[in-house]
């Protein structure tokens, strides 16, 4: 069974920034502020690696921010991001046999950034958040996820960033050291190994951004139990996205994106008593579009 590194899994960059001619291309290590972004995922539909049964997923979601104080080396934005997963089962063994889950995941995130002087910046964010087939909600739905890192303009073409994280994005919860490397030799080019995240970004202009990715994906959610007991049990998910993409402008803060490639090393599981399911998943294609507002 396929078991992702606490070396590898050290922090999600949930962020988006502008690509304009002059600024970082990549979608920025410490992000400029995005008021709001959609977005729907196809994954093709893959079997079990090692027992008879399909498996296959939709996803969908949105997230809106506000700013709370906008200041000059001090910025603190508050929102609420909506993300919606549907994981079906075909053939599958057990209670599963063939199922399908509709899964909820709500957050309120809070950022706060800080610039302490030309070479070291802040940031720090709490997003509380709600993890379920929202069939009963109890306190095993929540989660506190937070990450606290500082940035170091090492060189004028280099960053390094290192801190903490905490979360359960990657499918449990973890608690990782962080530590990130960003290199951009001009304003068109940036190299970020921000690990789990490692994305090469190209910009030719100022309303066209290129991307080449590889990053590790998934999340957990506290449902009722499939074999009919009386308690939840958890469902994690989990996969490495290597993939291709573009974000074009359409329309002054108006961005179209569009993401395509592979899901490689899935894995997904169902803990709690008294039923056990894990499962290591084929490979499968997947397609990201949307749509983001930038300022």
């Amino acid at each position: 069974m396929a078991r992702f590194s606490p070396f590898l899994g050290l922090f999600l960059l949930l962020t988006s920034g502008s690509a304009l001619a002059g600024e970082r291309t990549e979608e920025s290590f410490i992000p400029n502020y995005a008021v709001a972004s959609s977005y729907f995922t196809w994954s093709g539909d893959t079997d079990f690696s090692d027992v008879p049964g399909q498996f296959s997923q939709r996803e969908a979601g949105i997230e809106a921010n506000v700013p709370v104080i906008m200041r000059e080396g001090f910025r603190l934005t508050a929102g609420v991001q909506y993300r919606w997963n549907q994981f079906g089962f075909s053939g599958a063994p057990g209670p599963l046999g063939s199922s399908t889950f509709d899964l909820d995941r709500v957050d309120l995130p809070m950022n706060l950034w800080k610039d302490f002087n030309d070479r070291w910046k802040m940031w720090v964010r709490l997003q509380p958040g709600w993890y379920s087939d929202f069939g009963t909600v109890s306190s095993d739905d929540f989660i506190l996820t937070s990450l606290a890192l500082l940035s170091y303009q090492w060189t004028d073409t280099t960053r390094i960033a290192f801190g903490g994280y905490y979360s359960r994005d990657l499918g449990e919860e973890r608690l990782l050291p962080a530590v990130g490397f960003i290199f951009e030799p001009d304003a068109h080019w940036s190299l970020a190994l921000t690990f789990p995240r490692v994305e090469l970004a190209y910009a030719p202009n100022e309303d066209l951004l290129l991307t080449a990715r590889g990053l590790l994906s998934g999340a957990g959610w506290n449902i009722a139990d499939p074999a009919g007991g009386p308690g939840d049990v958890d469902l994690n998910y989990q996969s490495i996205r290597v993939s291709l993409g573009v974000d074009r402008r359409l329309s002054g803060p108006w961005w179209a994106y569009l993401d395509a490639g592979m899901q490689l090393a899935q894995e997904i599981e169902i803990t709690g008593a008294p039923y056990r399911f894990h499962e290591d998943l084929d490979n499968s294609a997947f397609v990201t579009g949307g749509v983001k507002l930038r300022f």
